[in-house]
């Protein structure tokens, strides 16, 4: 079984907490640490990595966002709804294609305080076989106790019914995880320097994600996973840094 299979780097999270199940496994592979518990025939993992960059917050926000940059090129062909002869700036080992869907319905829900942006991802996923979901991306600003700048860039994978909230689905949900998330924590620390704090959870049924024996290597992809988006997102923030330099 390749484990990559159900996991990409652009991905995900959702706001169930660990006090409800119990923590079996517990791991740091390349700066990530790593949880896994489980609640009766159901698991949660979770990854969680904080990284400083030198860069205004701006440009790493900017490199977190630029979700239809990140991609394996050499799915090209297997494309349906981005043009299969653009080159995705940073490589994905699983994602086929990301498309954004900013024009969104405005009915059915509610803005968060603070909130300054919401929009939808399309995703489709490949690894002996196809999969797809949409996600939910919500961008709020706030200001912690420090009266430092903060954004909160939230991405929860949508379930076929709230997916119609928001847009006219393409495709229905297909995925080994019933919920997942992905959290993005940036503090300003000052104008050229920005804390990410990261945190990934899944959750699944899945007959064999959620076996014991199989966690080693569902932690060793969230691993590689999560530090492949830090070093794009890393990548990305020096390009949008000069560039602003340069205006």
């Amino acid at each position: 079984m390749n484990y990559k299979l159900f996991l990409c780097a652009g991905l995900l999270m959702n706001s169930f907490a660990f006090a409800k199940v119990d923590i079996d496994k517990q791991d740091k592979i390349d700066g990530v640490t790593l949880k896994s518990g489980k609640d009766n025939s159901n698991r949660t993992y979770q990854g969680t990595v904080e990284k400083t960059f030198h860069q205004p917050l701006s440009g790493v926000q900017a490199g977190i966002l630029n979700f239809e940059a990140k991609c394996n090129n050499k799915y090209k062909d297997k494309r349906s709804y981005t043009d299969k002869k653009r080159d995705c700036k940073y490589h994905n080992e699983n994602i086929v294609e990301s498309f954004v869907i900013k024009n969104i319905k405005q009915s059915g829900w509610t803005k968060l305080n603070g909130e300054i942006d919401r929009f939808v991802i399309g995703r489709k996923i490949y690894n002996r076989g196809e999969f797809g979901y949409y996600e939910l991306v919500t961008v709020v600003e706030s200001k912690n106790t420090l009266n430092q700048k903060m954004i909160t860039i939230t991405q929860r994978m949508l379930s076929d019914k709230e997916a119609k909230i928001y847009v006219d689905p393409k495709f229905e949900k297909d995925s080994a995880f019933n919920h997942s998330t992905s959290q993005f924590v940036l503090t300003e620390i000052d104008s050229n320097k920005t804390l990410l704090t990261f945190e990934y959870k899944a959750h699944t049924d899945h007959w064999v994600l959620n076996k014991e024996v199989s966690v080693p290597q569902v932690f060793s992809s969230i691993s590689k996973s999560i530090n492949d988006l830090v070093h794009a997102i890393d990548q990305e923030s020096v390009i949008q840094s000069r560039n602003i330099a340069a205006q």
